[in-house]
């Protein structure tokens, strides 16, 4: 049995629509019995409504959470102290912020960015944070007015973090650095007898590089960041011109 991971946002999908070659490509991976893990900076609730049907597991929260059925393979949520921390940083820049439980999500920080933080996360009516340390987060997105505030709050979040942004949207997810998507590809390879060998991880982004480099064979996208394509064993075409399915079969995945 072999394990191929897949991010969401250019890799699998543009928004939440997936490319006809890969859902195909997929489905032929999962008839041979290899299993198919997204994983992703995405909270749980986002990524069961519109990917549900695409996967076998999942890694959520840029590698904090990872799930298969009703059974957690990774469960490691921010401290309260770190949610503090981190919370206190992001105002002090007037920034807007959401963290994400295993099924809940709450809006802090600048209002102007609530409507914003709702539409693109899909998840409905956000509540306010009360108190950070009183919830339970895996992870945050941020938002900003363009890339000098994104600077900013990245500054402020300090080394700690790295962010990722979402493309054109003033957006990012943060990977808080002590559990990546890495940990977590090493994390389900292990509590489903595995071997990293025979698992693969498809991405885009900076927040991918952990992941890539912990399976045993990382594919970058044809679109991905430069970064990611020096670190993977093999670079396929861009995500509209059929990426995944290449890249699965250049593997024999599908």
């Amino acid at each position: 049995m072999r394990i191929a991971f897949f991010d969401i946002d250019g890799t699998l999908a543009t928004g939440t629509s997936v490319p006809g070659s890969a859902s195909a490509a997929l489905k032929r991976m999962r008839a041979n019995k290899d299993l198919v893990f997204i994983c992703t900076g995405r909270a749980r609730a986002y990524v069961e409504n519109n990917f549900g049907d695409y996967a076998d597991g999942f890694v959520c929260s840029n590698g904090r959470l990872a799930f298969m059925g009703n059974k957690n393979l990774v469960d490691a949520p921010l401290t309260p102290k770190q949610v503090l921390a981190f919370s206190a940083a992001l105002d002090g820049v007037g920034a807007g912020y959401a963290f994400f439980g295993e099924r809940d999500a709450w809006y802090g920080g600048n209002e102007a960015y609530r409507a914003t933080a709702e539409s693109v996360l899909k998840l409905g009516t956000l509540p306010r944070i009360a108190d950070p340390a009183s919830i339970q987060a895996y992870n945050f997105d941020i938002y900003f007015d363009d890339a000098a505030h994104r600077a900013r709050a990245t500054q402020a979040l300090g080394d700690t973090c790295l962010v990722n942004p979402h493309g054109p949207h003033p957006s990012a997810d943060v990977t808080v650095l002590g559990s990546d998507k890495g940990d977590a590809v090493r994390g389900v390879a292990a509590a489903l007898g595995v071997a990293i060998e025979d698992t693969f991880a498809f991405g885009d982004g900076i927040n991918d590089l952990p992941m890539l480099l912990a399976a045993g064979h990382g594919i970058a996208m044809g679109n991905a960041v430069d970064e990611l394509k020096e670190a993977a064993e093999f670079v396929t075409t861009h995500i509209n011109e059929d990426g995944v399915a290449r890249g699965l079969a250049h593997f024999g995945l599908a």
